[in-house]
Order: structure tokens, then sequence, then C-alpha cells
């Protein structure tokens, strides 16, 4: 076999591989399941934050945002404990005069399915009890959650959404309502509906 005529033959495979490959769908490189992504949910990138005494920093933590009225409430915002980064809650959101909570825009839904947050609540500061809300919402309709839920104990608790629809785009929040629960390892997943 001449090395033209394998020339030939090795670029006509070449070429039906990308042709194969061109008509999958673009959405290989991000499936529906990774089209959300929480970003520092562990909350370990400190850029933009301030060190303070005692393991304590300062400021709103990365890819997440508060507007908290109350001058000077962010300076315990994020502490170090036992080697793992975690969230003041009650710190990034207020309830009263009026409700702000501690959010990220996690991304836009690419099909129809059911959204679920999950996320770990540490032993709180000053005890118990406690209690933190949670919430997925449309972006665009902030002031209607999509699902929501109530904690008042530690552990690694789940905010559900069923039939979210295509086009969606997600933002997740938390607040404190009583205590201090510091909140860990924020992530998100997406189940397509069948």
């Amino acid at each position: 076999m001449s090395s033209l005529h394998r020339g030939v033959k090795a670029g006509r495979i070449y070429c039906a591989l990308a042709l194969s490959l061109a008509g999958l769908p673009f959405a290989a490189a991000q499936s529906d399941e990774d089209s959300l992504r929480v970003t520092n949910g562990d909350f370990s990138d400190l850029t933009g934050l301030q060190e303070r005494a005692d393991g304590w920093y300062a400021g709103v933590p990365a890819g997440w945002s508060t507007t908290v009225a109350v001058e000077g409430s962010t300076n315990y915002s994020i502490r170090r404990e036992a080697g793992e980064f975690v969230a003041n809650v009650s710190a990034l959101s207020q309830t009263q005069p009026s409700f702000v909570a501690f959010e990220q825009e996690v991304g836009r839904l690419e099909a129809p399915g059911e959204v679920t947050v999950t996320f770990e609540v540490k032993e709180p500061w000053h005890g118990h009890p406690f209690y933190l809300g949670a919430a997925i919402y449309d972006s665009l309709a902030t002031t209607y959650a999509l699902a929501t839920g109530a904690f008042t104990n530690t552990g690694t608790h789940t905010v559900v959404a069923s039939n979210v629809p295509a086009g969606t785009t997600i933002k997740i929040g938390f607040w404190a309502v009583q205590g201090f629960p510091p909140l860990d390892n924020v992530s998100i997943a997406v189940k397509p509906n069948e």
C-alpha cells in the first residue's frame, strides 16, 4: 500500500470520526446534570476577605452575594474550624428590618428537571437553638421560591425543587432566623425529568 493510499484512508477515517462526533449534542461537554454549579461551596476561596483574629475572616465569600444593611455585619463571615472553612449565615443574612438572603446564582437549567441543593450545618456557635432557612429560586422571580426548607439540627440536609422548567436561571439562598448556624459543603445536582 502506497503512503498516498494510507494517507487517504487515514483521512477518511478521521473525517468519518469527526462527522460522527459532530452529530453528538455538544452538551456532552456540559450535561444537564452539571449545567448548574455552586462556586466556592466549601468557602475555601478566601479571595477578597480580610483575615481577623481567632480564625475569622471579614467580607463576602467569593462567588456569593448579600446586601446586608447592618454596618460591620460581615466582619465575622467565614471561620476556619478543624481545617475547614464555614460560613456564618447569621452575619451574611438578615430577616429584620428587611429580608436579605446569603445567595448565589448557580446557572441556567438546560432541560426540565429536579434541582437538589445539599449542604451541611455544623455545630452552632453559642450553642442551640438555631433556625436556618434555605431556598431554591428562579433568579428572575426571587419573591417566589421553587422550594424552601427550615433546619434546626446539625448534619447534612437537602432542599429539592421538582419539575423546574427548562431555561430557569437558578439561585440558591440561605438565612439565619435564630442562632448562629455554620454552613459548609454546599452543592447542587440536577436530575432531568423522565
